[in-house]
């Protein structure tokens, strides 16, 4: 029963972060990007208030999809010794894309989200950076759903030893 709910978890944790990142990314800012064309972009600009939401949405996911994966490896670690070849292999190119996607996701909203959250502390100087910023935020969401993408597809591959 603890490997269903972990396994559940498991999976949820990743539709969620693909999920609102392919919503986010791909649906909503495109259009919001239309109408907020010639705009500056400050703290009450839609793009800001999406990328806002959905990196620390992401950050969890990505955190729940490592300790829930940790956790069943640790569970479930006397049946596997009799995988097949190339078990081990998989997973080590499965784990780089999980480390890549964790520390992506980590930069992303610990380093790159405070610099444009407090923008009335110093409004001159975080108004120059709200758009680089969000540009890079935006980047850096795409390329934190690639590498969840391969890490998922790794997954299934995996499923089947």
């Amino acid at each position: 029963m603890i490997d269903s709910i972990i396994i559940f978890v498991h999976l949820m944790s990743a539709a969620v972060g693909v999920g609102a990142s392919v919503y986010c990314l791909y649906l909503i800012l495109p259009r919001f990007d239309k109408q907020e064309a010639g705009q500056p972009m400050d703290e009450n600009s839609i793009t800001y208030k999406l990328l806002d939401v959905l990196v620390p949405t992401v950050f969890v996911s990505v955190l729940l999809l490592v300790g829930s994966g940790i956790y069943y490896l640790m569970e479930n670690y006397t049946e596997q010794v009799n995988l097949k070849d190339g078990y081990y292999n998989i997973l080590g190119i499965k784990l780089i894309f999980v480390i890549a996607a964790f520390f992506l996701s980590v930069y992303t909203t610990f380093a790159l989200r405070p610099r444009i959250s407090n923008l009335d502390l110093k409004p001159e100087e975080a108004k120059k950076e709200v758009r680089p910023t969000l540009d890079t935020m935006r980047t850096l969401s795409q390329v934190t759903l690639i590498t969840i993408v391969f890490a998922v597809f790794m997954g299934i591959y995996l499923a089947r030893f």
